[in-house]
């Protein structure tokens, strides 16, 4: 009995290996893999360059394939932060915590009662995702992302923001904007200015700071003022209650781990304690909070994260929300709305799996995902069933550089 107990669990832990641990345990499949990612991400450098790179690479690779083995709702995935250097990476977030504590604690003074579910993108009102580049601006993507849903409440208009207005003019002549920020400074900028704020399509975004022409470019906020913000208390129920009615600017803390999110419900245990980077949730379910981040969409799930419901610590993603106070200006925006992201999650807190086509032959590797497939190694080598690799086509031929092993899948040759 000791001896099938022991074979269950030694099948159990081979099966919930993640296709990178096989790959990583090869220092030649290791380097191919390497190979397709500086191909996919078009990156080159030089030899000495080269070598630095392929190391954090590596142990990046190793962190996706832990998180993937753990066995939780979240995937993760190679991307661009595989071979950036963490001070590299730091260049990504932007909130300056410095002087800003967690929000207090309010007493509810509201009686309405937040639906079960609401999803701001389903209902096309939130804008498509954004790239803050390598420009600590994230605080002013988190503000202007706290006022798409609610600029529309008042005008019926979804508008995208320029956020780099608040760059150039929220600490203008005090420090460049890309070393980061605070969202509820953006606010009381717009404030102290009349309650303006320009559209994207007039003050474009340039991943740099640059001197304020805030005063120069047309005023979007055509039908309310911005007339400072409000703070939500640091808890889940509050934060449900105040997304409920529009969009937030929250902040949280990003680790590694997060970095390398590639879609799911993500619990992140990695975290300790300090928040550097501000984003936009735009909207809920009984499971997830859904959260709009700032690294474009090649990022996470199409740009966007889904952070656990009933989870206490999310990295701190209750503790320093807000949401712009507007005030109504009896005018009519009459510009006609701006494009609404086409992301559209489950409503029903599925994570539907990658399709696994071609039933004819098998994977090699467990935990094979289509995202994996742009991969040519993982592909043809690792991920045959998911990636479609299978035969070479209608007259039955491998594909070109593998050959048909004992079991009738194609693979290189050494790989049979």
């Amino acid at each position: 009995m000791k001896i099938f107990l022991v074979i269950c669990l030694v099948a159990a832990s081979l099966a919930a290996e993640d296709v990178l641990r096989g790959i990583l345990r090869s220092p030649k499949e290791t380097l191919k893999l390497y190979g397709d990612f500086k191909s996919q991400e078009h990156l080159k450098f030089l030899a000495s360059e080269d070598r630095m790179r392929f190391r954090l690479f590596r142990s990046n690779a190793q962190l996706v394939a832990q998180a993937n083995e753990e066995g939780g709702s979240a995937v993760f995935g190679l991307n661009f932060f595989s071979a950036l250097t963490e001070d590299e990476k730091q260049q990504y977030l932007g909130l300056n915590v410095t002087g800003h504590d967690e929000n207090p604690m309010h007493v509810a003074s509201s009686s309405f009662s937040a639906p079960e579910k609401k999803l701001w993108t389903n209902e096309g009102l939130v804008t498509a995702v954004k790239n803050q580049g390598s420009c600590g601006s994230c605080w002013t993507f988190g503000a202007v992302g706290g006022l798409e849903t609610r600029y529309h409440g008042v005008s019926g208009k979804l508008r995208s923001f320029a956020e780099q207005e608040y760059l150039d003019c929220v600490y203008e002549g005090q420090r460049n904007g890309c070393n980061g920020g605070w969202p509820d400074n953006c606010y009381d900028y717009s404030k102290k200015n009349g309650g303006r704020l320009a559209s994207t399509a007039d003050y474009v975004y340039t991943q740099k700071d640059g001197s304020c022409k805030g005063s120069s470019k047309p005023d979007a906020m055509v039908a309310a003022k911005i007339n400072g913000y409000t703070s939500v208390s640091p808890t889940e129920a509050a934060n449900i209650q105040a997304l409920a009615s529009g969009s937030l600017s929250v902040a949280f803390e990003v680790t590694n781990y997060f970095q390398q999110y590639r879609n799911g419900i993500i619990k992140d245990t990695t975290c300790t304690g300090r928040p550097n980077h501000a984003v936009t949730a735009v909207g809920y379910t009984s499971k997830f909070v859904l959260v709009k981040n700032s690294w474009g969409g090649s990022w996470g799930d199409r740009g966007f994260v889904k952070f656990a419901r009933g989870y206490p610590s999310n990295c701190g993603l209750f503790k320093y929300s807000s949401y712009p106070k507007l005030v109504t200006t009896g005018q009519s925006d009459n510009t006609p709305s701006d494009k609404a992201t086409d992301y559209r999650p489950s409503e029903d807190d599925d994570v539907k799996p990658d399709p696994q086509p071609n039933p004819d032959c098998k994977d090699r590797a467990s935990n094979c995902r289509s995202d994996w497939c742009k991969y040519a190694n993982i592909a043809e080598d690792y991920c045959q069933k998911t990636c479609n690799k299978c035969d070479g086509g209608d007259d039955g031929e491998c594909p070109s550089g593998t050959i048909r092993c004992s079991d009738g899948v194609c693979r290189h040759e050494h790989m049979c």
